[in-house]
């Protein structure tokens, strides 16, 4: 286990800043005092054993080791080891946030993280502190460093989670609302995650298609459909599409496919089926 230690990194030497600096790393295999206080700087804390509460915008939040706390610029944070835990925290300035936002590693909505592979990061640790204890340790390294650690929070059987529950439902969600606007923030706020996770998570199985990519191309793979193999009327089309207008599903499907749905269906239609 690691001793009771504080390092201050900003000052370290970088020759590439590619990754975010951390300016303190720290080391506390007893922590034991309350935290109630606002910090000015993006935090990121491994519980590695032990456990107690952390409470962040109105919630409380149990804390049971191995897992890591993130604290935001601002925010008032409160949280306490009962009776004591082992930490290691690294601190990143403020300005550094929309960087860990947008990546979605600094996300309030989900400020507690569990940590599947404890052994791995505690040893990583243990390492760490060997590293900055050496009198010409590297800025870029260490950067890398705990910047690889915090993604190790990250690497569970959650893209498993997301890949058979959230990103179908989204998809069908998407799917459910051909006739409307897309609001991004109410789809977020819908499966209880911020937008920058949302987005994040939804690039990692769809790549570039954005939301309205997807809903444009299914869009027009069931109204093509329709116009070639059935004999429902234009109106009756729009409807099942969730259309409550039939001239605007007729100018979106003019304006993403270059048509109008009858010249289409005329051009289109398999004389077979009728």
């Amino acid at each position: 286990m690691f001793k009771e230690e504080t390092f201050h990194t900003l000052s370290a030497k970088r020759m590439f800043h590619l990754l975010p600096q951390v300016s303190t790393v720290g080391f506390l295999p007893e922590k034991e005092e309350l935290i109630n206080h606002s910090f000015q700087s993006c935090n990121f804390s491994f519980i590695l054993q032990g456990k107690g509460e952390y409470r962040l915008k109105g919630k409380c939040y149990e804390v049971k080791a191995p897992c890591m706390l993130i604290q935001m610029p601002g925010e008032v944070m409160h949280y306490q080891p009962d009776p004591a835990w082992s930490e290691m925290f690294f601190i990143y300035p403020a300005e550094t946030y929309p960087i860990w936002s947008e990546a979605g590693l600094l996300d309030p909505e989900n400020p507690v993280r569990e940590m599947k592979n404890a052994n791995l990061v505690l040893g990583q640790a243990e390492a760490l502190q060997k590293m900055l204890m050496l009198p010409n340790w590297n800025g870029d390294r260490l950067d890398l460093f705990c910047y690889s650690l915090i993604l190790e929070t990250w690497e569970d059987d959650r893209s498993q989670t997301l890949e058979h529950t959230i990103i179908p439902a989204i998809r069908q969600r998407l799917e459910q609302s051909l006739g409307a606007d897309i609001d991004c923030q109410e789809l977020a706020r819908e499966f209880n995650m911020s937008l920058s996770s949302l987005r994040r998570y939804w690039a990692k199985y769809h790549g570039r298609e954005s939301f309205m990519d997807y809903r444009n191309a299914y869009f027009l793979r069931l109204a093509c459909r329709y116009l070639t193999e059935t004999d429902f009327s234009i109106k009756e089309i729009a409807g099942k599409l969730n259309f409550a207008d039939q001239f605007y599903f007729s100018r979106k499907f003019h304006q993403l496919m270059g048509i109008p749905p009858m010249q289409y269906r005329k051009k289109y239609r398999n004389p077979y089926l009728f």
